[in-house]
């Protein structure tokens, strides 16, 4: 008796994971003809409007690019063409009119 019913169950399972096995390959089928139809349809990516932003946009940046440079170059030039003096000669120039402030306001007294 217990071997009639092990049997039974085991049947009755394999029943049930070939019914399984059947519904995941008609699935499978399924999902392949899909690809299979829109492989066929051979959808193309239009991609000139992604283009053309992207010249714009690089267009733009040279602009960018050329407009800083000459910023830098006029930055340089007033750079080098600057006076500037080292700081010893300033405070020389600032000392002495500290003692020559001094003198004149000894002189006057």
């Amino acid at each position: 008796m217990l071997e009639w019913d092990f049997k039974l169950n085991s049947m009755t399972k394999l029943e049930q994971l070939s019914e399984m096995l059947v519904s995941e390959i008609s699935q499978f089928e399924k999902t392949v003809n899909k690809l299979e139809k829109i492989q066929q349809q051979k959808i193309g990516i239009d991609s000139s409007t992604v283009e053309e932003v992207l010249q714009q946009h690089l267009q733009k940046l040279e602009g960018h690019i050329t407009h800083h440079n000459n910023q830098m170059n006029i930055l340089s030039h007033k750079l080098k063409t600057s006076k500037s003096y080292p700081i010893w000669a300033l405070m020389l120039f600032t000392s002495s009119l500290i003692i020559n402030g001094i003198l004149i306001y000894i002189l006057v007294t």
